[in-house]
């Protein structure tokens, strides 16, 4: 499969992004090259494209497939199975967000909660003070997380284009 040079930018610069956001770089070369295409494409013709070892690309997509990025599907005659990514940017948003609280957020709660306790119970007013600050950004983040994931994408991508004219509204 040859891919035009926009493609080939687009996925090295989302494999890019993706180790910043800390996903792995095979993985979000795969997620990339899968979304750009549009179309679906064995485990054989994405390890090609990309020049990736065909272990690399089994470990990828069994992750792209836990975040819910990517399907597969069999074709009738085929022994090959076929993945495709999501297509709609707003619903890979919704899912990556799901999938960041679900993975980490649980756990910073836990040790601020934890570190709360100790500085109480240690009469650290300072530290106490700044974990309570932090469970309460925390609390608020996973409010919204949470409310996010509870409504269709439509509205979700209506609430995140409107946040500019919120913080603007509740400025004055």
């Amino acid at each position: 499969m040859k891919l035009t040079k926009t493609q080939e930018k687009f996925v090295r610069r989302w494999g890019e992004m993706g180790t910043r956001w800390g996903i792995g770089r095979s993985t979000a070369l795969l997620h990339g090259l899968l979304y750009v295409v549009g179309k679906g494409l064995t485990a054989e013709e994405m390890s090609e494209a990309l020049g990736i070892a065909r272990s690399n690309t089994s470990v990828g997509l069994r992750e792209l497939e836990e975040y819910g990025l990517v399907s597969k599907e069999s074709r009738l005659g085929e022994r090959k199975t076929y993945y495709t990514a999501e297509g709609d940017v707003w619903e890979i948003a919704r899912r990556i967000l799901e999938e960041r609280r679900r993975r980490e957020t649980k756990g910073a709660m836990q040790a601020v909660e934890e570190c709360l306790r100790e500085a109480t119970v240690e009469g650290d007013r300072t530290t106490a003070g700044k974990m309570k600050a932090m469970k309460e950004l925390l609390d608020a983040a996973e409010i919204f997380a949470r409310a996010a994931q509870s409504y269709p994408t439509s509205v979700f991508r209506r609430a995140i284009k409107m946040g500019g004219k919120l913080l603007r509204l509740i400025s004055k």
